[in-house]
Protein backbone atom coordinates (compact mmCIF):
# COMPACT_ATOMS: atom_id res chain seq x y z
CA UNK A 1 0.00 0.00 0.00
CA UNK A 2 1.19 3.16 -0.69
CA UNK A 3 0.35 7.02 0.30
CA UNK A 4 -2.00 9.24 -1.07
CA UNK A 5 -0.25 12.42 -0.90
CA UNK A 6 -0.70 16.24 -2.31
CA UNK A 7 1.69 18.45 -2.39
CA UNK A 8 1.24 22.64 -3.11
CA UNK A 9 3.65 25.29 -4.03
CA UNK A 10 4.01 28.16 -1.40
CA UNK A 11 5.95 31.59 -2.13
CA UNK A 12 8.74 31.63 0.62
CA UNK A 13 11.04 34.47 1.86
CA UNK A 14 14.52 33.99 2.52
CA UNK A 15 17.72 35.91 3.47
CA UNK A 16 17.73 39.71 3.13
CA UNK A 17 20.71 41.06 1.28
CA UNK A 18 22.21 44.50 1.30
CA UNK A 19 24.20 46.12 -1.94
CA UNK A 20 25.68 49.68 -1.95
CA UNK A 21 27.23 51.32 -4.97
CA UNK A 22 28.73 55.17 -4.76
CA UNK A 23 27.24 57.63 -7.17
CA UNK A 24 29.09 60.73 -8.13
CA UNK A 25 27.37 64.39 -7.76
CA UNK A 26 29.05 67.01 -9.63
CA UNK A 27 27.43 70.22 -10.72
CA UNK A 28 27.49 73.99 -11.01
CA UNK A 29 24.62 76.51 -9.96
CA UNK A 30 25.18 79.09 -12.69
CA UNK A 31 23.00 82.15 -10.33
CA UNK A 32 20.06 83.72 -12.87
CA UNK A 33 20.20 87.34 -13.35
CA UNK A 34 17.82 88.51 -10.97
CA UNK A 35 19.71 87.15 -8.15
CA UNK A 36 22.30 88.81 -6.25
CA UNK A 37 25.53 88.31 -6.37
CA UNK A 38 27.81 85.46 -3.74
CA UNK A 39 29.52 87.31 -1.19
CA UNK A 40 29.81 84.56 1.54
CA UNK A 41 28.29 80.64 1.66
CA UNK A 42 26.16 80.16 4.62
CA UNK A 43 25.13 76.68 4.35
CA UNK A 44 24.36 74.17 1.81
CA UNK A 45 22.64 70.37 2.06
CA UNK A 46 21.65 68.04 -0.34
CA UNK A 47 18.39 66.09 -0.51
CA UNK A 48 17.31 63.19 -2.17
CA UNK A 49 13.92 62.34 -3.21
CA UNK A 50 14.06 58.98 -4.55
CA UNK A 51 11.87 56.89 -6.64
CA UNK A 52 10.75 53.12 -6.33
CA UNK A 53 13.24 50.34 -7.64
CA UNK A 54 12.61 49.55 -10.76
CA UNK A 55 12.80 44.97 -11.30
CA UNK A 56 13.87 44.32 -14.92
CA UNK A 57 15.97 41.80 -16.84
CA UNK A 58 17.57 40.84 -13.47
CA UNK A 59 18.27 44.18 -12.52
CA UNK A 60 17.49 46.41 -9.86
CA UNK A 61 17.19 49.65 -10.55
CA UNK A 62 17.45 53.04 -8.30
CA UNK A 63 16.93 56.00 -9.28
CA UNK A 64 15.70 59.54 -7.93
CA UNK A 65 16.89 63.86 -7.65
CA UNK A 66 19.40 64.90 -5.45
CA UNK A 67 18.84 68.84 -5.06
CA UNK A 68 21.60 70.77 -3.45
CA UNK A 69 20.08 73.92 -1.57
CA UNK A 70 22.90 76.57 -1.03
CA UNK A 71 22.12 79.49 1.06
CA UNK A 72 24.21 82.28 0.86
CA UNK A 73 25.08 86.24 1.90
CA UNK A 74 25.34 88.60 -0.92
CA UNK A 75 26.94 92.00 -1.15
CA UNK A 76 24.40 94.05 0.27
CA UNK A 77 24.16 91.35 3.32
CA UNK A 78 21.24 89.36 2.35
CA UNK A 79 20.01 86.12 2.95
CA UNK A 80 19.16 84.33 -0.30
CA UNK A 81 19.08 80.59 -1.56
CA UNK A 82 20.01 79.15 -4.83
CA UNK A 83 19.85 74.87 -5.39
CA UNK A 84 20.54 72.53 -8.37
CA UNK A 85 18.42 69.77 -9.04
CA UNK A 86 20.58 66.38 -10.73
CA UNK A 87 19.16 63.18 -11.43
CA UNK A 88 20.71 59.76 -10.30
CA UNK A 89 20.83 56.13 -11.42
CA UNK A 90 22.40 52.84 -10.70
CA UNK A 91 21.38 49.32 -11.58
CA UNK A 92 22.52 46.35 -9.41
CA UNK A 93 22.66 42.82 -10.52
CA UNK A 94 20.68 40.99 -9.03
CA UNK A 95 19.96 37.57 -10.90
CA UNK A 96 16.29 37.93 -10.56
CA UNK A 97 15.95 36.49 -7.21
CA UNK A 98 14.42 39.43 -5.41
CA UNK A 99 11.25 38.93 -4.53
CA UNK A 100 10.81 42.84 -3.21
CA UNK A 101 13.55 45.36 -3.16
CA UNK A 102 13.68 48.81 -0.90
CA UNK A 103 16.38 51.62 -1.45
CA UNK A 104 17.90 54.09 0.70
CA UNK A 105 19.43 57.27 -0.66
CA UNK A 106 22.35 58.64 2.06
CA UNK A 107 24.34 61.76 1.38
CA UNK A 108 28.10 62.00 1.84
CA UNK A 109 30.36 64.34 1.96
CA UNK A 110 29.37 67.24 -0.60
CA UNK A 111 32.14 70.37 -1.16
CA UNK A 112 30.58 73.53 -2.02
CA UNK A 113 32.71 76.56 -3.79
CA UNK A 114 32.04 79.77 -5.25
CA UNK A 115 33.98 79.71 -8.16
CA UNK A 116 33.27 83.55 -8.52
CA UNK A 117 30.01 85.94 -7.59
CA UNK A 118 28.23 84.17 -10.23
CA UNK A 119 28.85 80.48 -10.11
CA UNK A 120 28.99 77.77 -7.33
CA UNK A 121 30.44 74.41 -7.67
CA UNK A 122 29.47 71.44 -6.09
CA UNK A 123 31.00 68.00 -5.63
CA UNK A 124 30.53 64.90 -4.20
CA UNK A 125 28.72 62.05 -3.77
CA UNK A 126 25.65 59.93 -2.67
CA UNK A 127 25.94 56.30 -1.41
CA UNK A 128 22.42 54.35 -2.99
CA UNK A 129 21.70 50.90 -0.35
CA UNK A 130 19.55 48.29 -1.87
CA UNK A 131 18.29 46.11 0.43
CA UNK A 132 16.80 42.64 -1.61
CA UNK A 133 14.57 40.23 0.19
CA UNK A 134 15.05 36.99 -1.40
CA UNK A 135 12.30 34.34 -2.77
CA UNK A 136 11.76 31.03 -4.11
CA UNK A 137 9.22 28.67 -4.32
CA UNK A 138 9.05 25.41 -2.16
CA UNK A 139 6.99 22.53 -2.48
CA UNK A 140 5.02 21.22 0.78
CA UNK A 141 2.57 19.01 1.54
CA UNK A 142 -0.85 19.54 1.61
CA UNK A 143 -2.35 16.24 2.49
CA UNK A 144 -1.55 12.37 2.82
CA UNK A 145 -4.01 9.55 3.20
CA UNK A 146 -4.24 5.61 3.01
CA UNK A 147 -1.02 3.66 4.62
CA UNK A 148 -2.00 4.52 7.89
CA UNK A 149 -1.00 7.83 7.44
CA UNK A 150 -1.67 10.32 10.49
CA UNK A 151 -0.59 13.64 9.58
CA UNK A 152 -0.76 17.28 11.65
CA UNK A 153 -2.67 19.23 10.02
CA UNK A 154 -2.03 23.35 10.23
CA UNK A 155 -2.64 26.32 7.89
CA UNK A 156 -1.11 29.71 8.08
CA UNK A 157 -1.88 33.43 7.17
CA UNK A 158 -0.05 34.40 4.23
CA UNK A 159 0.41 37.77 2.05
CA UNK A 160 1.42 37.46 -1.85
CA UNK A 161 2.52 40.25 -3.14
CA UNK A 162 0.61 40.87 -7.08
CA UNK A 163 1.92 43.98 -8.05
CA UNK A 164 3.81 47.13 -7.53
CA UNK A 165 2.89 50.34 -9.78
CA UNK A 166 4.42 53.80 -10.57
CA UNK A 167 2.79 56.41 -11.95
CA UNK A 168 4.20 60.23 -12.46
CA UNK A 169 2.54 63.49 -12.64
CA UNK A 170 2.71 66.81 -12.03
CA UNK A 171 0.72 69.28 -9.79
CA UNK A 172 0.45 72.96 -11.39
CA UNK A 173 -1.35 75.37 -8.91
CA UNK A 174 -1.56 79.18 -7.79
CA UNK A 175 -0.59 79.99 -4.29
CA UNK A 176 -1.97 83.32 -2.92
CA UNK A 177 0.16 85.47 -1.04
CA UNK A 178 -3.07 86.89 1.20
CA UNK A 179 -4.44 90.41 1.18
CA UNK A 180 -2.17 92.83 2.84
CA UNK A 181 1.16 90.80 1.91
CA UNK A 182 3.66 92.94 0.13
CA UNK A 183 5.25 91.83 -3.17
CA UNK A 184 7.10 89.01 -3.69
CA UNK A 185 10.74 88.92 -3.39
CA UNK A 186 12.96 85.96 -3.48
CA UNK A 187 13.12 82.60 -1.71
CA UNK A 188 14.98 81.56 1.24
CA UNK A 189 14.05 77.88 1.82
CA UNK A 190 11.04 75.82 -0.12
CA UNK A 191 9.70 72.39 0.59
CA UNK A 192 6.79 69.70 -0.89
CA UNK A 193 5.62 66.68 1.21
CA UNK A 194 2.83 64.30 -0.20
CA UNK A 195 0.48 62.52 1.51
CA UNK A 196 -2.08 59.87 1.04
CA UNK A 197 -5.45 60.03 2.67
CA UNK A 198 -7.00 57.54 0.63
CA UNK A 199 -5.93 54.15 -1.38
CA UNK A 200 -8.11 51.44 -2.47
CA UNK A 201 -8.67 49.06 -5.46
CA UNK A 202 -11.35 48.34 -7.74
CA UNK A 203 -10.98 45.81 -10.90
CA UNK A 204 -7.48 46.65 -12.70
CA UNK A 205 -7.34 50.07 -10.79
CA UNK A 206 -5.81 51.72 -7.90
CA UNK A 207 -7.58 54.86 -7.20
CA UNK A 208 -5.56 57.30 -4.52
CA UNK A 209 -6.47 61.14 -2.73
CA UNK A 210 -4.84 62.98 -1.09
CA UNK A 211 -2.54 66.15 -0.75
CA UNK A 212 0.20 68.28 -1.50
CA UNK A 213 1.82 70.53 1.26
CA UNK A 214 4.42 73.20 -0.19
CA UNK A 215 6.00 75.60 2.17
CA UNK A 216 7.81 78.76 1.30
CA UNK A 217 9.85 81.25 3.09
CA UNK A 218 10.38 84.34 1.34
CA UNK A 219 11.35 87.53 1.16
CA UNK A 220 9.29 90.69 -0.20
CA UNK A 221 10.40 92.87 -3.19
CA UNK A 222 12.37 96.04 -2.00
CA UNK A 223 11.40 98.96 -3.17
CA UNK A 224 10.47 102.63 -1.78
CA UNK A 225 6.75 101.69 -1.44
CA UNK A 226 7.40 98.54 0.58
CA UNK A 227 8.49 99.37 4.32
CA UNK A 228 8.60 95.23 5.21
CA UNK A 229 11.34 92.92 4.75
CA UNK A 230 9.69 89.67 6.18
CA UNK A 231 10.58 87.12 6.12
CA UNK A 232 7.39 85.63 5.64
CA UNK A 233 5.98 81.89 5.75
CA UNK A 234 3.05 80.65 3.37
CA UNK A 235 2.00 77.31 3.26
CA UNK A 236 -0.14 75.56 0.81
CA UNK A 237 -2.52 72.59 0.54
CA UNK A 238 -3.36 71.16 -2.34
CA UNK A 239 -5.75 68.18 -2.79
CA UNK A 240 -4.90 65.10 -5.61
CA UNK A 241 -6.76 62.40 -6.73
CA UNK A 242 -5.46 60.11 -9.25
CA UNK A 243 -5.93 56.72 -10.78
CA UNK A 244 -3.03 54.23 -11.46
CA UNK A 245 -3.62 51.31 -14.09
CA UNK A 246 -2.90 47.63 -12.68
CA UNK A 247 -3.57 45.21 -14.46
CA UNK A 248 -4.59 41.84 -12.90
CA UNK A 249 -5.78 42.93 -9.96
CA UNK A 250 -8.75 42.25 -8.00
CA UNK A 251 -11.00 44.51 -6.23
CA UNK A 252 -10.74 42.17 -3.24
CA UNK A 253 -7.12 42.84 -3.28
CA UNK A 254 -5.47 45.47 -0.30
CA UNK A 255 -3.73 48.18 -1.88
CA UNK A 256 -0.94 50.67 -0.23
CA UNK A 257 0.21 53.78 -1.78
CA UNK A 258 2.46 56.89 -1.47
CA UNK A 259 3.19 59.88 -2.62
CA UNK A 260 7.06 60.71 -3.31
CA UNK A 261 7.11 65.03 -3.87
CA UNK A 262 9.84 66.06 -5.87
CA UNK A 263 11.56 69.35 -5.08
CA UNK A 264 8.89 72.25 -5.75
CA UNK A 265 9.47 74.87 -8.81
CA UNK A 266 8.66 77.99 -7.43
CA UNK A 267 7.71 81.17 -9.44
CA UNK A 268 5.74 84.85 -8.93
CA UNK A 269 3.41 85.79 -11.19
CA UNK A 270 3.34 88.95 -13.18
CA UNK A 271 2.60 90.89 -10.36
CA UNK A 272 4.43 88.87 -7.52
CA UNK A 273 1.10 88.85 -5.69
CA UNK A 274 0.70 85.67 -5.81
CA UNK A 275 3.04 82.18 -6.25
CA UNK A 276 2.90 80.05 -9.45
CA UNK A 277 3.76 75.86 -7.75
CA UNK A 278 4.93 72.87 -9.67
CA UNK A 279 5.46 70.27 -8.16
CA UNK A 280 6.24 66.59 -9.73
CA UNK A 281 4.74 63.57 -7.96
CA UNK A 282 5.28 60.02 -8.09
CA UNK A 283 2.46 57.44 -7.05
CA UNK A 284 3.63 54.43 -5.64
CA UNK A 285 1.45 51.49 -4.98
CA UNK A 286 1.74 47.89 -3.98
CA UNK A 287 -1.10 45.73 -4.32
CA UNK A 288 -1.09 42.12 -2.12
CA UNK A 289 -3.22 39.38 -2.17
CA UNK A 290 -4.26 37.75 1.40
CA UNK A 291 -4.67 33.71 1.84
CA UNK A 292 -5.27 30.70 3.95
CA UNK A 293 -2.47 27.90 2.99
CA UNK A 294 -2.99 24.36 5.17
CA UNK A 295 -0.37 22.54 5.17
CA UNK A 296 1.33 19.44 6.93
CA UNK A 297 3.90 20.07 9.50
CA UNK A 298 4.32 16.30 10.76
CA UNK A 299 3.12 12.94 10.13
CA UNK A 300 3.64 9.63 10.46
CA UNK A 301 2.49 5.68 9.56
CA UNK A 302 0.38 3.43 12.27
CA UNK A 303 0.67 0.84 10.37
CA UNK A 304 4.61 0.90 8.59
CA UNK A 305 7.40 2.46 9.28
CA UNK A 306 7.78 5.67 7.39
CA UNK A 307 10.29 8.60 6.44
CA UNK A 308 9.14 12.02 6.74
CA UNK A 309 11.68 15.11 5.70
CA UNK A 310 10.67 18.69 6.96
CA UNK A 311 11.89 22.05 5.94
CA UNK A 312 11.85 25.73 7.80
CA UNK A 313 9.41 27.90 5.55
CA UNK A 314 8.79 31.42 5.97
CA UNK A 315 6.21 33.60 4.61
CA UNK A 316 4.91 37.05 4.38
CA UNK A 317 1.74 36.80 6.74
CA UNK A 318 1.21 40.03 7.75
CA UNK A 319 1.46 43.71 5.52
CA UNK A 320 0.90 46.43 8.66
CA UNK A 321 0.06 49.60 8.03
CA UNK A 322 2.36 52.18 9.46
CA UNK A 323 0.75 55.53 9.71
CA UNK A 324 2.05 57.64 12.92
CA UNK A 325 1.20 61.16 13.52
CA UNK A 326 3.97 62.34 16.27
CA UNK A 327 4.25 65.76 18.00
CA UNK A 328 7.98 66.44 18.42
CA UNK A 329 8.63 69.24 20.77
CA UNK A 330 12.40 70.50 21.16
CA UNK A 331 14.12 73.36 22.58
CA UNK A 332 17.19 75.34 20.91
CA UNK A 333 19.44 76.81 22.77
CA UNK A 334 20.39 80.41 21.09
CA UNK A 335 23.78 80.38 20.32
CA UNK A 336 25.46 83.72 22.02
CA UNK A 337 26.19 85.39 18.61
CA UNK A 338 22.19 84.94 17.62
CA UNK A 339 20.19 88.24 17.96
CA UNK A 340 17.34 87.90 16.22
CA UNK A 341 15.77 84.47 15.13
CA UNK A 342 14.82 84.36 11.04
CA UNK A 343 13.34 80.72 10.99
CA UNK A 344 13.52 77.52 12.64
CA UNK A 345 12.39 74.38 10.98
CA UNK A 346 13.08 70.35 11.48
CA UNK A 347 14.34 68.39 8.67
CA UNK A 348 13.36 64.57 9.25
CA UNK A 349 15.25 61.79 7.42
CA UNK A 350 14.53 58.77 6.34
CA UNK A 351 12.82 56.55 9.28
CA UNK A 352 13.80 53.14 9.92
CA UNK A 353 12.32 50.33 12.00
CA UNK A 354 14.71 48.97 14.61
CA UNK A 355 14.46 46.22 16.93
CA UNK A 356 10.99 45.55 18.55
CA UNK A 357 9.53 46.91 15.43
CA UNK A 358 9.87 50.62 16.88
CA UNK A 359 10.12 53.66 14.81
CA UNK A 360 14.21 55.20 14.86
CA UNK A 361 13.48 58.72 13.27
CA UNK A 362 16.48 60.78 13.16
CA UNK A 363 15.80 64.36 11.87
CA UNK A 364 18.00 67.73 11.68
CA UNK A 365 16.84 70.98 13.68
CA UNK A 366 18.24 74.03 11.58
CA UNK A 367 17.83 77.45 12.22
CA UNK A 368 18.58 81.16 10.38
CA UNK A 369 19.48 83.80 12.69
CA UNK A 370 20.91 87.23 12.30
CA UNK A 371 24.32 88.24 14.56
CA UNK A 372 24.50 91.66 16.61
CA UNK A 373 25.73 93.47 13.00
CA UNK A 374 22.52 91.95 11.18
CA UNK A 375 24.42 89.31 9.02
CA UNK A 376 22.65 86.18 8.63
CA UNK A 377 24.12 83.41 10.48
CA UNK A 378 22.81 79.72 10.36
CA UNK A 379 23.06 76.92 13.61
CA UNK A 380 22.11 73.22 12.79
CA UNK A 381 21.54 70.55 15.63
CA UNK A 382 20.65 66.67 15.03
CA UNK A 383 17.80 64.84 16.90
CA UNK A 384 16.57 61.48 17.77
CA UNK A 385 13.34 59.78 18.31
CA UNK A 386 12.24 56.10 19.36
CA UNK A 387 8.70 56.28 18.18
CA UNK A 388 6.16 52.65 18.78
CA UNK A 389 3.96 52.17 16.17
CA UNK A 390 1.46 49.63 15.14
CA UNK A 391 4.51 47.41 13.50
CA UNK A 392 6.03 47.17 17.41
CA UNK A 393 6.80 43.92 18.62
CA UNK A 394 6.58 42.19 14.87
CA UNK A 395 9.35 40.15 12.83
CA UNK A 396 9.53 42.89 10.27
CA UNK A 397 10.66 41.28 6.77
CA UNK A 398 10.68 44.84 5.00
CA UNK A 399 9.37 48.01 5.16
CA UNK A 400 8.88 51.41 3.24
CA UNK A 401 8.73 54.38 5.34
CA UNK A 402 8.69 58.31 4.84
CA UNK A 403 8.41 61.37 6.97
CA UNK A 404 7.35 64.79 6.54
CA UNK A 405 6.36 67.63 8.23
CA UNK A 406 2.30 68.35 8.25
CA UNK A 407 2.66 71.40 10.36
CA UNK A 408 5.15 73.27 12.38
CA UNK A 409 6.17 76.45 14.28
CA UNK A 410 8.69 77.95 17.03
CA UNK A 411 8.06 80.37 19.79
CA UNK A 412 10.42 81.54 22.79
CA UNK A 413 9.79 80.54 26.26
CA UNK A 414 10.88 81.88 29.72
CA UNK A 415 14.38 80.82 29.74
CA UNK A 416 15.03 82.51 26.38
CA UNK A 417 15.65 79.20 24.39
CA UNK A 418 13.61 78.71 20.93
CA UNK A 419 11.01 76.25 21.36
CA UNK A 420 9.73 74.41 17.85
CA UNK A 421 6.93 72.12 17.77
CA UNK A 422 6.83 69.80 14.95
CA UNK A 423 3.59 67.44 13.20
CA UNK A 424 5.66 64.72 11.71
CA UNK A 425 3.67 62.41 9.65
CA UNK A 426 5.63 59.10 9.21
CA UNK A 427 3.51 56.81 6.74
CA UNK A 428 4.37 53.40 5.31
CA UNK A 429 3.89 49.86 5.69
CA UNK A 430 6.04 46.88 7.34
CA UNK A 431 5.32 43.64 6.06
CA UNK A 432 5.74 41.26 8.79
CA UNK A 433 7.29 37.57 8.34
CA UNK A 434 6.62 33.88 10.13
CA UNK A 435 8.63 31.15 10.14
CA UNK A 436 7.28 27.19 11.07
CA UNK A 437 8.18 23.84 9.51
CA UNK A 438 6.52 21.45 6.94
CA UNK A 439 6.49 18.46 5.72
CA UNK A 440 8.44 18.60 2.11
CA UNK A 441 8.57 14.82 1.38
CA UNK A 442 7.11 11.35 2.79
CA UNK A 443 7.45 7.71 1.94
CA UNK A 444 5.90 4.62 4.09
CA UNK A 445 8.06 0.70 3.37
CA UNK A 446 5.04 -1.86 2.67
CA UNK A 447 7.51 -4.69 3.66
CA UNK A 448 7.97 -3.18 7.35
CA UNK A 449 5.40 -3.09 9.45
CA UNK A 450 5.00 -0.70 12.39
CA UNK A 451 5.19 -2.75 15.64
CA UNK A 452 2.46 -3.79 17.51
CA UNK A 453 0.49 -1.76 19.95
CA UNK A 454 -0.69 -2.71 23.19
CA UNK A 455 -4.01 -3.10 23.73
CA UNK A 456 -4.00 -0.39 26.26
CA UNK A 457 -1.32 2.37 27.34
CA UNK A 458 -1.73 3.99 30.34
CA UNK A 459 0.90 6.92 29.98
CA UNK A 460 1.63 9.60 32.84
CA UNK A 461 2.07 12.89 31.08
CA UNK A 462 3.54 16.01 32.48
CA UNK A 463 2.58 19.56 32.45
CA UNK A 464 3.41 21.30 28.62
CA UNK A 465 3.59 17.67 27.05
CA UNK A 466 2.65 17.41 23.53
CA UNK A 467 -0.18 15.22 22.36
CA UNK A 468 1.30 15.20 19.18
CA UNK A 469 4.81 13.82 20.30
CA UNK A 470 2.66 11.30 22.69
CA UNK A 471 0.21 10.34 19.74
CA UNK A 472 3.24 9.94 16.93
CA UNK A 473 5.34 7.55 19.74
CA UNK A 474 1.80 4.94 20.52
CA UNK A 475 0.94 5.22 16.26
CA UNK A 476 -2.64 6.78 17.24
CA UNK A 477 -3.92 9.91 15.91
CA UNK A 478 -3.72 13.31 18.25
CA UNK A 479 -7.61 13.37 17.80
CA UNK A 480 -8.12 9.77 19.18
CA UNK A 481 -6.29 10.32 22.35
CA UNK A 482 -7.87 14.01 23.44
CA UNK A 483 -11.25 12.29 22.45
CA UNK A 484 -10.66 9.68 24.68
CA UNK A 485 -9.46 11.22 27.87
CA UNK A 486 -11.48 14.92 26.97
CA UNK A 487 -9.07 16.79 26.59
CA UNK A 488 -9.99 20.60 24.50
CA UNK A 489 -5.86 21.22 24.14
CA UNK A 490 -3.42 19.57 22.71
CA UNK A 491 -0.47 21.07 25.60
CA UNK A 492 -1.22 19.65 28.76
CA UNK A 493 -2.32 21.75 31.00
CA UNK A 494 -0.94 19.97 34.20
CA UNK A 495 0.67 16.50 35.36
CA UNK A 496 -1.92 13.62 34.64
CA UNK A 497 -2.53 10.45 33.49
CA UNK A 498 -3.52 9.38 29.77
CA UNK A 499 -5.20 5.94 28.60
CA UNK A 500 -4.24 5.62 25.07
CA UNK A 501 -6.08 2.48 23.64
Amino acid sequence: MELDTNFRKVFCFGNSEEKKAVIPVDCSIILPDYFPDVMKILRYKAKTVKNPVVSEGGKETVSGNVNIEVSYISEDGELCSCSQLQPFGHSFECGGKAAAAEAEIFVGEIGCKAVNKRRIDLHGSIEAVLKIIQAEEKQILASASGAGAVCKNESIETVFITGEFLKNFTVEEKGELGYGKPPFGRIIRSSAFGEVTECHVIQDKIVTKGEVRVKVLWVPEENEENSEKGPFLSEFVFPVSRMVDADGILQSDICDARYDADFPEISPSDDGQNLNVRVKIGIFARVYRKAKTDFVSDMFSADFESKVERAKISVINEAVPVSVGEKIFEKFELPETAEEVIDIWMEPKVPEIGQEGKILLNADLCMFAKDSDGSPVYFEKEISREIVSSAAGKEIAFYNLCAGIREEEFSFGNDGKAEISSSVLIDGTAFCSLSTEAVTACSVDPDKKAAEKPAMVLFFGEKGENLWEIAKKYKVSEERIMKENNLSDEILPEKTMIVIA
